[in-house]
C-alpha cells in the first residue's frame, strides 16, 4: 500500500496522501503513485488537480527511515532516486491542468518543494513551510532553488533555504505564497471551491496561462510577447472563446468544452 488515493469527481482529480505514521513522507512507491496520479489526470477527463495531505500533515519530505534501511546500497542509487523525486515535480509543473496544493500541517523539505511546484496553495492556519534540507547537509532538490526566488524574492528565498527555518502559513500568505488561508476544518471545502472554479473555466486558455506565466520567467520580453500572441490566436479561434462571448452577452454561465 502506497498511502496514495486518487479520486475523480466533478472535473477535479483529488490525489490524497495519507501515511500518518510518518507524516506523509515519500518513498519510491509513494512517489510512483503520486506521479501516476498526476500523469493520468488528463486522460481521466479532469480539468484541475488537488494534491492534499491527510491526518494533519501535507508532506514531511523524503522518508528517511526507508532511506536509512537501504544502507550503503542507497549510495549506488542516488541518481535513480533523485530522478524519481524530480519526476514528480516535472509531472506537476508540466501538466496542462492547474494544480492546487491543499496544505495542512507540515510541508517540510521536499514536501515544501512539492507544495511550491503546484500553481496555487490553499493552507490552514496551522500549516507551515520549511526548506529544512540544509539541516542535514543537503540543498532543496524539488525545484526549490528555482521556485523560491521567483515566488518570494531573492532575499527571502536565501533566508528560507540557508537557515532552514519555519515559514508559518500566515507569513506565507503575506508573501503571496498562499492563495487562501483557512481553518483546518475548511480546507477541503475551500480547495474544492477553487478547483471547481478552475474546472469550469476554459481549458485551452487556462493551459496557456499556466505555460506562458511559467515559461515567461526564463524569456526576454520579445520572445514572451510573441508566444503570448500565438497562444491568444489559438484561443480566439477556439469554440470556447465563441461560447464565452455568447454567454457574456446572454448573461449566463459559459459551458466550456476545451475545443
Amino acid at each position: 500500500m502506497s498511502g496514495v488515493t486518487v479520486e475523480d469527481r466533478a472535473g477535479t482529480r483529488w490525489i490524497s496522501l495519507d501515511r500518518p505514521e510518518c507524516r506523509n513522507a515519500l518513498d519510491p512507491d509513494v512517489l510512483a503513485a503520486l506521479t501516476a496520479g498526476v500523469d493520468g489526470a488528463v486522460a481521466a477527463g479532469a480539468r484541475a488537480i488537488v494534491l492534499i495531505g491527510r491526518s494533519g500533515a501535507f508532506c514531511s519530505g523524503a522518508d528517511l527511515r526507508h532511506a536509512v534501511a537501504q544502507g550503503p546500497e542507497l549510495l549506488t542509487q542516488v541518481d535513480q532516486r533523485l530522478e524519481e523525486f524530480q519526476g514528480l515535480i516535472r509531472a506537476i509543473v508540466g501538466s496542462p491542468l492547474p494544480t492546487i496544493a491543499a496544505v495542512d500541517g507540515v510541508a517540510y523539505g521536499f514536501g515544501c518543494d512539492l507544495a511550491l511546484a503546484c500553481d496555487l496553495r490553499v493552507a490552514t492556519t496551522r500549516a507551515y513551510f520549511q526548506e529544512g534540507f540544509v539541516r542535514i547537509g543537503l540543498i532543496p532538490d524539488g525545484g526549490g532553488t528555482w521556485m523560491l526566488p521567483r515566488l518570494v524574492g531573492l532575499s527571502k528565498a536565501l533566508e528560507l533555504a540557508l537557515l532552514g527555518e519555519k515559514l508559518e502559513a500566515s507569513a506565507a500568505q503575506q508573501l503571496g505564497l498562499v492563495a487562501r488561508l483557512v481553518a483546518p476544518e475548511d480546507l477541503d471545502a475551500t480547495a474544492e471551491a477553487v478547483a471547481a472554479k478552475l474546472a469550469a473555466g476554459p481549458p485551452i486558455a487556462i493551459g496557456h496561462i499556466k505555460r506562458l506565466v511559467r515559461s515567461g520567467l526564463a524569456k526576454d520580453f520579445g520572445t514572451a510577447f510573441a508566444d503570448e500572441g500565438r497562444a491568444q490566436g489559438e484561443c480566439l479561434r477556439s469554440e470556447d472563446c465563441i461560447e464565452g462571448i455568447a454567454a457574456f452577452f446572454q448573461k449566463r454561465a459559459p459551458e466550456y468544452k476545451g475545443r
